[in-house]
């Protein structure tokens, strides 16, 4: 039965009483510590707002809203040595997860080279323990404060208080109101995308490809240094079953965005992934709004898409699930758009790693292309700018549930530029025009928040 609620403004006193408590206790010098608390609701991103750390993380589960978690400082950091591929990477990983233990972060979309110098700050790949987090959970919220065992039982346990006596407990009533923002460019413009896109239909009339997945980036100027909690404050209200994430390990650069796109869960040794791809508007009224979701599920060019998705998918969890579950195609419906969707689940073959199971299906043909490996070549050579952690891996890992979403639908914010990135699949059958407009629909509710300026 859980105690009752303590005041958040007297969670410093309690948490560093409960430090000294524990400090002659008996440990392991691996591994961590959780210390965690029942505690008020907070508003979560005005709490991460505040805080004197470079580190602060913001993941919240897709769908109720229930589950989130606001981390902030660093307890333990892991990033990889160089060119270590996943697999190796979440072996050292998963060695130091424990109960209630979970290590927040992301992959980069070209996980195996360096991504552009806006991306610097997060690496190829990097998961962090946080040193404190806020987490709400079925409608109760808890604090937590994570140190390493050797700091605990040793003298490094003054500098765990100290961060603890930094921590900022007292916080705002709201958002200020941002400042606008002025809009740049595209990369590509719209007529060297409508040259790009002609050229990938080329290659797939030839052949050589059976789809591939393009991404466009509008810029925009940030002089009055737009706040990215507030922006994702208004993310979030736009009430998209999508997780909302949001990150910065250096307190200047920040990767924030609300995705639809489920990579996989696991818990246990279920494994649940899913297909996303083919997109339409939602209409004004339901029955509008019927009609073009009944014109998806009946789109020859939108089912072959989703087709690819689904059957590289299915292939891939073969040698790793026994058996693969599919469901019927339906519709996933956001705010302003709506997908073709198919859950795909199985049970994981004993001593399967999330590192082995990112190998296998990262990144999937929804962002990417088939075949893979032609594709990936196709963009690094074509695409003008870095995607970085744009269509990436955001989530977290932990012993027995991991969650991992595909950065899709986000932006990279720091003082100086804001880009807003989104894609589109091309298959036989696409027309550039229209894959134009699906991307600016897709990302229709950036523009909204970000009140920008021509």
């Amino acid at each position: 039965m859980d105690k009752k609620p303590v005041p958040f403004d007297e969670l410093k006193n309690i948490i560093l009483k409960n430090i000294n408590k524990n400090r002659t206790k008996k440990r392991s010098e691996s591994g961590f510590s959780r210390f965690e608390f029942r505690t008020e609701t907070i508003d979560p991103l005005l709490w991460l707002k505040v805080q004197p750390v470079k580190e602060k993380i913001y993941f919240e589960h897709r769908g109720t809203g229930e589950h989130s978690v606001a981390g902030a400082g660093c307890s333990y950091q892991i990033t990889p040595d160089p060119g270590e591929d996943l697999t190796s990477y979440f072996k050292r990983l998963t060695s130091i997860l424990s109960d209630g233990i979970r290590l927040y972060g992301g992959i980069s979309f070209f996980k195996d080279i360096p991504a552009g110098s806006e991306w610097e700050s997060f690496g190829r790949f990097k998961f962090i323990l946080p040193r404190f987090e806020y987490v709400r959970k079925d409608n109760k919220a808890y604090f937590a404060v994570n140190i390493s065992n050797s700091e605990l039982m040793g003298d490094e346990i003054s500098g765990v208080e100290k961060e603890v006596e930094g921590i900022v407990f007292t916080i705002p009533k709201s958002h200020k109101k941002s400042g606008k923002c002025s809009f740049i460019k595209y990369t590509p413009e719209k007529a060297g995308w409508i040259a790009t896109i002609s050229s990938y239909l080329e290659k797939i009339k030839n052949g050589e490809i059976e789809k591939i997945v393009a991404a466009r980036r509008m810029e925009f100027s940030n002089p009055f240094n737009v706040d990215p909690f507030k922006l994702m404050s208004d993310l979030k209200r736009t009430g998209d079953f999508a997780a909302h994430f949001l990150l910065t390990f250096n307190g200047e650069d920040y990767f924030s965005g609300s995705t639809p796109e489920r990579l996989f869960h696991r818990d246990g040794e279920l494994l649940t992934t899913e297909s996303v791809a083919g997109t339409a508007k939602r209409g004004s009224d339901k029955t509008k709004d019927k009609l073009y979701g009944d014109q998806l599920l009946d789109s020859k060019k939108e089912t072959l898409e989703h087709d690819f998705v689904t059957n590289d998918i299915v292939n891939k969890l073969h040698p790793i699930c026994e058996p693969v579950a599919i469901s019927e195609r339906v519709l996933l419906k956001l705010s302003d758009l709506q997908h073709l969707y198919r859950r795909i689940s199985g049970k994981l073959k004993k001593g399967v790693t999330d590192g082995e199971i990112l190998e296998k299906l990262f990144p999937t043909p929804a962002v990417s292309g088939l075949p893979l490996k032609k594709c990936l070549e196709i963009l690094q050579k074509e695409e003008q700018f870095s995607r970085g952690w744009y269509a990436g891996i955001v989530g977290f890992a932990g012993k027995d549930i991991s969650d991992y979403y595909v950065g899709i639908r986000s932006m990279l914010i720091n003082s100086e530029k804001i880009y807003v990135y989104s894609g589109a699949g091309i298959v036989k059958g696409s027309d550039p025009e229209r894959e134009w407009e699906e991307i600016d629909l897709k990302i229709k509710k950036y523009k909204k928040i970000l009140k920008y300026e021509n």
